[in-house]
């Protein structure tokens, strides 16, 4: 665990999951404040989990939810043709229905893929904050939509490190955290994404108790989650793409295949204009 603190800035950045949950448990109360804990679990909020579950599914990762997101996955892979080819003029094999149909465009070729310029590893930061009033079905559907993004870049051949990450502005300060989902050399777990991007109590129980124990002062009101921005990450790395879309889960993730559209879109956005999304 790292963290710095400078002026109205306070930024810690974790290198899994399971270490997040222990420096909440490790790490005293600040504010004496207890929401974390206190606020009732619902379904459109946490998904009914309530603090004590959210603290050990942080801790062990979330076993049900890989589960779950598999069987969903495999309808999002069904579901979505491959991106990369098209009909052309020349190509590496013929389409045989529009080459009878005398059509000249008759070959199928590869398309540049845009992610191919990205270099060899993706870093990607996914912000887990979103307002009261967006449901936690659809916080879910989000991170369901995240894991089939790398789950396609992966199958492709691309390295996909991932950080979740949560920035407020606290009292006056602003006042981040990032968490490390897997590394660019490690297979995709979903238990352990499931909970850390997908799941609504990684930030409603979670995030509220790391904002809790946070350098800023106490606040009443629990903070305003804001955009994440490069300059609030530890040693970001260049050409990192942060993801913030959670907040608008609501709109853009009723469904994981929309989310998933959605995903695709933003990413590819950034990756074709690298300067805007820093």
């Amino acid at each position: 665990m790292q963290n710095r603190t400078g002026t109205r800035t306070a930024q810690y950045q974790f290198d899994s999951v399971a270490e997040l949950a222990r420096y909440v448990k490790d790490t005293p109360n600040r504010w004496g404040s207890t929401q974390s804990e206190k606020n009732p679990p619902e379904k459109s909020w946490d998904l009914g989990l309530g603090y004590k579950r959210a603290w050990e599914l942080a801790r062990d990762g979330w076993p049900e939810g890989a589960k779950q997101a598999q069987e969903l996955l495999k309808a999002l892979a069904q579901a979505t043709p491959r991106p990369d080819v098209q009909n052309d003029f020349y190509g590496h094999m013929p389409h045989v229905p529009r080459f009878c149909a005398g059509a000249p465009d008759s070959m199928i070729r590869h398309t540049k893929d845009p992610r191919a310029g990205m270099g060899k590893v993706l870093t990607l930061y996914v912000p887990v904050n979103a307002l009261a009033s967006v449901s936690g079905e659809h916080m879910r559907n989000f991170g369901l939509g995240v894991a089939q993004y790398i789950n396609q870049l992966e199958t492709e051949g691309k390295r996909v490190e991932v950080h979740g990450a949560l920035c407020s502005l606290v009292s006056g300060w602003r006042v981040t955290h990032t968490w490390r989902i897997k590394s660019a050399d490690q297979p995709l777990d979903l238990a352990v994404l499931a909970f850390g991007i997908g799941h609504p109590a990684m930030f409603r129980r979670l995030g509220f108790a790391l904002r809790e124990r946070c350098a800023a002062p106490r606040d009443w009101a629990y903070g305003q989650s804001v955009s994440l921005e490069l300059k609030d990450i530890i040693n970001a790395p260049a050409g990192a793409i942060i993801l913030n879309g959670m907040k608008e889960a609501n709109k853009h993730a009723q469904t994981p295949s929309a989310a998933l559209a959605y995903i695709t879109k933003q990413i590819e956005k950034a990756l074709d204009n690298p300067e805007a999304a820093a």
